[in-house]
């Protein structure tokens, strides 16, 4: 397998502005066929750093992915750094400078003088189409090295990677058809999750294991199996050990499995919100067909709408306060109750900087869940900053949703 480098270029990304998905994604993709990047480099949008950099991935590696630059706006500079690095011409590609014309003109606007520079290309090089966007894809060989540029934006970047550069690969490096599984978990932490199955997997021999934590949870990725009956016997022996904590495999999310589970048991579901805001309510919907169960949701952030809306006590909250266990139990009865669903469920807790006391401090979560069977409860005690607290309690909500799916008859 060649080496291989990955260039990603954007000042947005530095500044810490945006999160860089596309490393994570390509080094995902790129591992499951067989090719390892050993090295992963950010820089800002400055064609000088991009013409020294490219220079020294190229005396390093055979393959090289370089992520982002190639609009027509100034900052975009990757395109010409490239070509100025392998001496190439840069010439106009009329099936690009088409679509980009028959775009701005679907749209009834003036096509920019900027398009042509979206059009122009190295000489030579090898054009991919972009089925969601402007920016194609581009391959570039040079003697035995190959370069592929791709967009930035991330959805673009993975649509042109999968239709793409994955057949271009597969021809080039006849890449192997080894089985990779990816297990999702969450809720045990990454060192618990050795322990529990480095004993399970030493009698796999030639396999490759990797533990992917992210504030949401584990992926455990199993490379380089051999065949099927591989995969689903080291699957089988992973749940034996960890099945409370695994919610998915691959790609799947877990409101991607809720809903699964949701429609297949026929049941509808209410949501409560407090100091998660209404995020558990979008992740829900964010599932095409959520329609069919998600009834609706409600931020309920004051101690007023928690009265109003689902029902909680007066007495509740000057004994217990918005963040206890008794609250959340009524707010996921009281929703389940009026908006008329089978199951309720309800988060209150302390996301900071401020609002912690002696006996709550930040992080402190609480969530509830109301079904046919009664309300029962769990306590967290989250980490890391406010959007971060959201965020884990937005999955601990989640994961109880599916736990409790998982047994209602």
């Amino acid at each position: 397998m060649p080496d291989a480098k990955i260039i990603v270029i954007g000042d947005e990304i530095l500044s810490g502005r945006t999160q860089d998905t596309n490393s994570y994604y390509l080094t995902h993709r790129l591992n499951e066929l067989g090719i390892n990047p050993n090295r992963i480099i950010t820089i800002g949008d400055n064609g000088i750093v991009i013409e020294q950099v490219t220079k020294d991935a190229m005396s390093q590696a055979d393959l090289i992915f370089i992520c982002g630059g190639l609009g027509p706006t100034p900052d975009d500079h990757t395109i010409i750094s490239v070509a100025n690095v392998l001496n190439k011409k840069l010439v106009l590609d009329d099936s690009i400078l088409k679509r980009v014309e028959q775009y701005f003109s679907s749209q009834g606007r003036v096509v920019p003088e900027l398009a042509t520079k979206q059009a122009l290309i190295p000489q030579g090089a090898i054009v991919l189409d972009n089925p969601v966007g402007h920016a194609p894809g581009l391959i570039i060989k040079h003697g035995k090295k190959v370069m592929i540029l791709l967009p930035g934006v991330t959805h673009e970047l993975q649509r042109i990677f999968e239709t793409g550069v994955i057949p271009f690969l597969s021809d080039t490096y006849l890449l192997k058809s080894d089985i990779t599984l990816l297990i999702r978990t969450t809720s045990i932490p990454e060192m618990e999750i050795v322990n529990k199955i480095n004993g399970v997997l030493k009698k796999y021999k030639h396999i490759q294991v990797a533990f992917l934590p992210s504030i949401l949870g584990v992926d455990i990725k199993v490379s380089r199996i051999k065949d099927k009956k591989t995969c689903h016997s080291i699957d089988k022996d992973i749940k034996t050990v960890l099945k409370p904590c695994i919610y998915g495999y691959g790609q799947e999310t877990i409101e991607q499995v809720v809903g699964i589970l949701l429609h297949k048991k026929q049941l509808t579901l209410g949501v409560a919100e407090s100091c998660t805001g209404g995020l558990v309510a979008d992740k829900i919907s964010n599932v095409a067909g959520s329609s069919e169960y998600f009834i609706g949701g409600a931020v309920v952030y004051s101690n007023k709408l928690k009265k109003m809306v689902t029902g909680v006590k007066d007495s509740t909250l000057r004994k217990f306060g918005a963040v206890s266990k008794e609250t959340v139990l009524e707010m996921a009865s009281g929703i389940r109750e009026r908006f008329s669903t089978d199951i309720g469920i309800s988060v209150s807790g302390i996301a900071g900087p401020t609002g912690a006391t002696k006996d709550k401090p930040i992080g402190l979560v609480y969530i509830g869940i109301a079904t046919k069977k009664g309300a029962k409860h769990e306590q967290y005690h989250f980490t890391g900053n406010r959007r971060m607290i959201k965020e884990k309690s937005a999955m601990a909500a989640l994961d109880l949703l599916r736990r409790t799916i998982e047994v209602l008859s």
